[in-house]
């Protein structure tokens, strides 16, 4: 739980607290992942709700709220007196790997490690992000920002699998402060989804993990992936599905 809560300081700035923990990004604001806080400590839920709400506006930025496992229930009505409005992002499931990779070999791809900035190129950006781009118009250039911290960060690895020379999926690999990897920015161009472009990266990866290493997702079809290459669901609190954020 502890290294789910604590992964976005590959991409994000982070202050401790004695209540929980504070990410952001000035050079990405709209980065939801890279602009929350957590609250670790029940007791001090009350207390910390001004301190994130003062935090997050001063930097002119909406404050948000990742909530573990069973806080949404248990602050509801704290979160609302507060200003906080609450909602949903999905049901995602944890997933460990602690089985024998079974995605069998092939070599449709060509997998490079992303080494600089500049290997962040817009033709990448596009095939991968460009289908979001009518729903956010940011989402590029969001990407863009955080792909690129990613990749100076020595503690993370993005992959890109390219067919035919074109960027056709993405995956990072990370360490957390606990001793464990998680991946994290799966991806797979639209035009390229349904030909096992992403099987192939996640087995690519998966055959280079030396630490327990976990996952989250809510997807079906990613989730039958993950457990073919050896993953399999486990409940530690889910720090992201629901979260709050501040409206007065």
């Amino acid at each position: 739980m502890l290294s789910d809560v604590y992964a976005p300081y590959i991409y994000a700035d982070m202050q401790k607290t004695d209540w929980g923990v504070l990410f952001w990004a000035d050079d990405n604001p709209t980065q939801h992942d890279a602009n929350h806080a957590v609250i670790l400590d029940d007791a001090r839920f009350s207390e910390a709700l001004p301190t994130i709400r003062d935090f997050y506006l001063q930097k002119g930025r909406e404050a948000r709220i990742y909530l573990l496992d069973g806080q949404r229930e248990r602050f509801a009505q704290t979160l609302e007196h507060a200003g906080f409005q609450l909602y949903s992002c999905g049901e995602f499931q944890h997933l460990l790997l602690t089985e024998e990779n079974r995605i069998p070999k092939t070599d449709l791809l060509e997998i490079r490690k992303l080494t600089d900035a500049i290997d962040v190129t817009g033709t990448l950006l596009h095939n991968l992000y460009g289908m979001y781009m009518e729903e956010d118009p940011d989402t590029i250039n969001r990407m863009r920002r955080l792909l690129s911290r990613c990749i100076r960060n020595p503690l993370c690895s993005v992959y890109v699998g390219y067919y035919e020379g074109a960027p056709a999926c993405i995956a990072m690999a990370a360490d957390s402060p606990y001793g464990m990897t998680f991946f994290d920015l799966v991806e797979t161009a639209q035009k390229f989804r349904c030909r096992g472009f992403a099987r192939e990266l996640i087995s690519f990866m998966v055959s280079r993990m030396t630490k327990p290493t976990f996952l989250y997702s809510e997807n079906p079809t990613a989730i039958r992936i993950y457990e073919q290459a050896g993953f399999r669901k486990i409940d530690c609190g889910n720090a992201v599905s629901h979260r709050a954020v501040y409206k007065k």
